[in-house]
């Protein structure tokens, strides 16, 4: 039997249960509060604590009140979509869904709006989160005005550097027809070699290497050829460097071989070499108290007497090959450069006869063919794997060789960057 003493004590029990209900979520909600206050108050970023039903504002820390203008009872008074502007309303809904949908979510699209009305491009971090028993929304807002503002300056400087970029790349590749329009044609230097080919692959838009081809008179009698018999000259030069440095190089070694068609004196490949090495020592070294430099050439140059067949070649640092029924001589030039010697130290350059048979083939090159790294560990070419490629391609037509030399190459260098310029120069007598 329930007795009236019975349900007051009932009631006494339910009510002592209920206060400590209550005490125990007053104390969490102070422990909430202070967490979140204490996170407010030692961070720079500007921070919200926003209803997830109507977007109220509960708590914000300093940050956000300096960077909004308002004070913090003035923005407790507000929803977040009172600090966007009204036309992105549509927007601010769909991302407090979207947090709600996802409890996290990372925007830069939606600035707020201060209370003088300006815009203020803000990177924000919202996350779901459990404040006293409601579900609110945390965000985290970092003003980026300044890292939008570099941004934007480093791409106007960026759109500058290309627009400069494109006006150099656009004058190097004009110097390119200048370059190419000073060098030999293939038809006319195929008027005297009928059967010949000029493998030309500069690493850059311009080149380092050149080459050169001129007919002359014989000034004297020599064992080349007699006073005033014709003969032809060509020369295969790899100047130091490539790119920009080397095509000027180029354009000084060019002017001083056209200058030695007009030396007397000068009636041999050897002539030639000893002339340039000393007149380019003289050009570059006028001012060695000023400026420094310690660029050269190395370079290949034969003389052809077509009546009596026979070939005299010269070398700075340059091979030529000879090859006649399957046989291949290599002729060394002089180790030494031109132009990266002193006039005490310079020596005489070496003069090669050689005898020419109808049939013969000659090959005069610079170095980037044998300099390049590829193949499938990735190595130098070599100098032995290209005296063997040449033989064995040295009975196929000329324009054919060609084809098979670029194609070696090609296949060699892979993925590979271009090391240096390319020039090989084949010719069947």
């Amino acid at each position: 039997m329930i007795t009236i003493s019975n349900i007051v004590f009932i009631l006494s029990v339910a009510f002592a249960a209920f206060a400590v209900l209550q005490l125990a979520q007053n104390a969490k909600l102070k422990r909430d509060n202070k967490s979140y206050q204490n996170i407010f108050q030692h961070t720079n970023d500007s921070l919200l604590l926003i209803d997830i039903i109507d977007g109220k504002i509960l708590y914000c820390n300093l940050g956000a009140q300096q960077m909004l203008g308002y004070t913090l009872d003035q923005l407790l008074t507000k929803t977040i979509f009172d600090i966007h502007s009204r036309e992105q309303l549509g927007r601010s809904s769909e991302v407090i869904a979207t947090v709600y949908e996802k409890k996290g979510l990372i925007y830069t699209d939606l600035p707020f709006i201060s209370a003088t009305g300006e815009k203020i491009e803000v990177e924000c971090s919202a996350k779901v989160e459990d404040f006293a028993g409601k579900v609110v929304i945390f965000i985290s807002a970092r003003d980026i005005r300044e890292r939008i503002r570099l941004q934007q300056q480093i791409k106007k400087q960026s759109t500058i550097i290309e627009e400069k970029n494109k006006d150099l790349i656009d004058s190097i590749t004009y110097a390119k027809n200048i370059q190419e329009a000073i060098l030999p044609s293939i038809t006319s230097m195929q008027a005297s070699f009928p059967e010949m080919f000029v493998l030309y692959k500069p690493k850059d838009i311009v080149s380092g290497d050149f080459y050169w081809y001129n007919q002359v008179r014989s000034s004297t009698n020599t064992n080349l050829a007699d006073n005033g018999e014709s003969l032809h000259v060509i020369a295969v030069v790899d100047c130091t460097g490539h790119g920009v440095p080397g095509a000027f190089m180029s354009l000084v070694g060019y002017t001083l071989l056209n200058q030695t068609v007009r030396v007397p004196e000068i009636n041999s490949p050897a002539n030639v070499l000893d002339y340039m090495s000393r007149e380019l020592v003289h050009m570059l070294n006028k001012k060695m108290d000023e400026i420094i430099i310690n660029d050269g050439m190395d370079m290949s140059v034969c003389a052809f007497n077509s009546k009596t067949m026979k070939l005299n070649y010269a070398g700075a640092n340059h091979v030529m090959y000879h090859v006649r029924n399957g046989q291949l001589t290599s002729y060394d030039g002089d180790k030494q450069a031109i132009g990266l010697q002193s006039q005490e130290r310079l020596k005489l350059f070496t003069n090669h006869e050689v005898v020419i048979e109808k049939g013969d083939v000659i090959y005069m090159f610079s170095d980037g063919f044998e300099d390049q790294f590829g193949g499938e560990n990735n190595k130098k070419y070599k100098s032995s794997r290209f005296r063997e490629f040449i033989q064995s391609i040295h009975t196929a037509e000329m324009s054919k060789q060609k084809t098979l030399l670029e194609n070696e190459f090609i296949t060699w260098k892979g993925k590979n960057e271009q090391l240096d310029d390319v020039l090989v120069m084949g010719i069947r007598f």
